[in-house]
């Protein structure tokens, strides 16, 4: 979280996010999409959001990309 409001001071245009919850419980997990999900509806950057977890894609993201 320290991070991602480090990263936003500088009001960034793209905002990369690799494998945020990694290691997170799902109570801090939720906390970290409820933050991009802010993020997204608060700032003009474009996110993108990298994880191997379907379950773990914020709502605000709203085209995803599949490697098979």
């Amino acid at each position: 979280m320290v991070l991602i409001g480090r990263a936003m001071v500088e009001e960034p245009r793209l905002l990369i996010l690799d494998e945020l919850c990694q290691g997170v419980d799902l109570k801090d997990r939720r906390l970290v999409m409820r933050t991009v999900d802010g993020i997204a509806q608060q700032h003009h950057a474009t996110i993108i959001y990298v994880t191997h977890r379907k379950d773990e894609i914020p709502r605000s993201i709203d085209r995803v990309f599949e490697l098979a």
